[in-house]
């Protein structure tokens, strides 16, 4: 059940990125608000720990082992958003769609058995669905965010 739902809310998302498509250039790179990100460097960042997550969690999540640390959130983060500002939107949507399609086929190949598995990530002892979760809601957050915009 809570890989369905993991799953289920990755589709969700991207299918309300791709809607996003419909919003002009303009729209997609206003400030959300005063001194806040744009819609598009919004889902540059997402698109930046989609691969973190891709390669540097999920493999250990699966094989074990000493999980790498993390990057500096504000650098990873600020890095990421910057990097959208160089691309036009539709690039930046359609890596942000490509990225979540490889997470979401990665997530269905995971053992269902894992998925309530205890794990071990510095000094915090997780699951695997309570690690989604938690990305889950950082989702949720970006999307209340974007859909105040539009």
């Amino acid at each position: 059940m809570e890989k369905t739902k993991i799953i289920a809310h990755h589709l969700e998302f991207g299918e309300f990125v791709a809607s996003l498509r419909a919003l002009s250039e303009e729209v997609l790179r206003k400030p959300i608000t005063e001194g806040e990100w744009s819609i598009i460097e919004i889902i540059g960042h997402l698109i930046a720990w989609d691969e973190f997550v891709l390669h540097e969690r999920i493999p250990y999540f699966v094989g074990g082992g000493t999980f790498p640390a993390g990057p500096d959130v504000t650098v990873f983060n600020e890095q990421a958003a910057a990097s959208t500002r160089k691309k036009e939107a539709a690039v930046v949507l359609d890596a942000f769609l490509c990225g979540r399609t490889q997470l979401i086929e990665r997530l269905t190949e995971i053992p269902d058995a894992l998925w309530e598995t205890e794990i071990t990530i510095h000094q915090s002892q997780l699951t695997l669905f309570s690690y989604f979760k938690g990305l889950m809601t950082h989702d949720l957050h970006h999307i209340a965010q974007i859909k105040e915009v539009i």
